[in-house]
């Protein structure tokens, strides 16, 4: 594989009848400082050659990445919880406010009927007063 010019990452892409080489950001279709590429350091993925450590190295690796699986999974689990808790806490504050503005219009029904007797009430002993 040759490199391109400024020594920027090179992707070999199969044409029908060879292998042309391009950089990355061709390869990508993206080109210019846009991109940003995280590089993963995956030395322990051939074992020829090994040393009697290799196992270890490997282990531990592959013990980091499990952990990493894990703590993914979990943070996915409490998103969704906290997604779920949320629903639930608007859905009972939507209840509430609902609940609470037909007991205020009970109350305010109530109170007009409540005046509205005292005013008949009034009207009435007016009304016996004047004839007496």
């Amino acid at each position: 594989m040759a490199s391109a010019d400024k020594g920027s990452d090179v992707a070999e892409v199969g044409v029908r009848k060879g292998v042309s080489t391009v950089s990355y950001e061709e390869a990508s279709g993206k080109t210019g400082k846009g991109i940003k590429v995280d590089r993963v350091a995956n030395i322990y993925g051939s074992t020829a050659g090994a040393s009697s450590s290799s196992f270890h190295i490997y282990r531990n690796h592959r013990r980091t990445e499990m952990f990493r699986l894990q703590k993914m999974d979990r943070e996915h689990e409490t998103e969704l919880l906290n997604e779920a808790l949320n629903q639930k806490r608007q859905r009972n504050e939507e209840e509430s406010a609902r609940k609470t503005d037909k007991k205020a219009e009970k109350r305010r029904r109530k109170k007009l009927k409540k005046k509205q007797l005292m005013m008949e009430a009034k009207r009435k002993l007016k009304r016996e007063g004047e004839r007496n």
